[in-house]
């Protein structure tokens, strides 16, 4: 009985220690764990584009503090966009949050900070009180991470102009394998103002991403954006409903080397007085080279910097001429399907490239003409609705289009047929010589 009263407060005593001393021990991982784990979901290709710098770390028993310096460098913008964030953590196991009590290794709220000139200039000239923005972060006993935005709703309402936005909410939640979902949620948002009529309506948007690995671009991945409705009464009235994009990515045949990407966008209804009532447009990009888009990143990089630097310079002649060689000599894959409701008539257009490559090029000076039509195959087929054509500006056209054999008449449609396959081009089944075009 002794022994197991012994045993027993042993293991109590054990138990107090590592309660006390666990806060600490999670404080002291927090600079190589938590930290550089959110900073490493970031893709090398687009981290080029930003200098993450730590300028301090204060680590206590039960919380720490820290802050980084962020420079930001976007492509085409002469002034780097600079700022901190500053995190303050609390220590596990058990934590305290402002939604109650939690079990994991850190919570921490991060405050952005803006240094730039251009930003700061933008925020102070806002003429009302800018909504609350939340940041936290999460981060499991798995040593997932769960960063959370909540930015408040807001009603601001002003003799000239009223403004009214229901909230934002977003989570990205990156897994230890590094695979992650993004979800973000916003309620509408209403703007007016009264002297000239200007008003703009947006009624929600969502959007749901998930990645098998976050700091990969050529990992498969899926997003998908969604906005029930968008309109305007002034200055130009417009409505449209059913607004989606959607974007895929998968490994390409060569799956160490190529990647195919299918990106959607679609708008069910549209009330303007444009004459498009809808629009649906489909491209696939498939057996893109990773190689390429990474020379693609390594080009805008080398720019950027010397953008920074002040230089001034563009992207040199020999950079671009190696990112077009490289683009030569591998195959590609391009397809477009678009759909369209115009002037009251349903219009599709499929056109479908295909890249061969020339894999002997050496260099872009020695490219022929010939070479390149050898290694292309388009086929485009397009089937317009001819009462529709008839009553937009294009109308005059018809009849000469279809006298020379441009396009044919089938049952109320204007047909389109091309081809180019062999070095052999081929208009409505009719083969075409290719000089004439050269």
């Amino acid at each position: 009985m002794q022994n197991n009263k012994l045993a027993i407060g042993i293991g109590l005593g054990v138990i107090l220690i590592l309660a006390i001393a666990a806060p600490k021990l999670i404080g002291l991982s927090l600079r190589d764990n938590t930290v550089d784990t959110l900073f490493s979901l970031i893709p090398p290709e687009t981290r080029q584009q930003l200098a993450i710098t730590e300028t301090s770390f204060e680590d206590g028993w039960y919380s720490s503090s820290a802050e980084f310096q962020v420079d930001f460098t976007p492509f085409a913008l002469d002034e780097t966009l600079s700022g901190s964030l500053a995190f303050e953590f609390s220590h596990g196991p058990v934590i305290l949050t402002p939604k109650g009590m939690e079990f994991g290794l850190v919570h921490a709220t991060i405050t952005p900070r803006f240094a730039s000139k251009e930003i700061t200039k933008a925020l102070t000239q806002v003429p009302f009180e800018l909504p609350e923005v939340t940041f936290e972060l999460f981060a499991g006993f798995d040593q997932s991470l769960l960063l959370e935005l909540t930015i408040a709703p807001v009603t601001i309402t002003e003799p000239a102009a009223s403004v009214s936005f229901e909230g934002l909410t977003g989570t990205l939640l990156a897994n230890p394998d590094m695979s992650a979902e993004i979800q973000m949620m916003m309620g509408g948002l209403r703007a007016t103002e009264s002297e000239s009529g200007m008003g703009f309506e947006l009624a929600s948007m969502q959007l749901a991403s998930s990645s098998e690995q976050m700091n990969n671009l050529f990992a498969p991945s899926d997003l998908l954006l969604s906005i029930p409705s968008i309109s305007s009464q002034s200055p130009l009235q417009f409505s449209v409903e059913g607004v989606e994009a959607q974007s895929r990515v998968r490994p390409g045949i060569d799956a160490q080397r190529q990647i195919d990407v299918y990106q959607r966008f679609n708008i069910n209804n549209i009330s303007s007085d444009i004459p498009i009532r809808s629009l649906s447009w489909t491209t696939e990009v498939n057996e893109l080279q990773t190689a390429l888009v990474s020379a693609y990143y390594d080009l805008i990089a080398n720019f950027q910097q010397q953008m920074a630097a002040g230089s001034g310079a563009m992207p040199s002649e020999e950079d671009a001429l190696e990112l077009a060689l490289l683009l030569a000599q591998n195959g590609l894959v391009f397809n477009n399907q678009v759909a369209a409701n115009i002037y009251d008539g349903d219009n599709q257009a499929d056109i479908r490239i295909r890249w061969l490559g020339l894999p002997q090029l050496q260099s872009m000076e020695e490219i022929e003409i010939s070479e390149v039509i050898a290694a292309l195959e388009v086929e485009v087929n397009v089937s317009l609705d001819l009462e529709a054509m008839m009553r937009s500006p294009a109308a005059e056209m018809v009849d000469p289009y279809v006298q020379q054999g441009y396009v044919s008449i089938d049952n109320g449609r204007l047909l389109l047929d091309v081809s180019l396959a062999n070095s052999e081009l081929t208009i409505n089944g009719e083969v075409t010589p290719l000089d004439q075009f050269l």
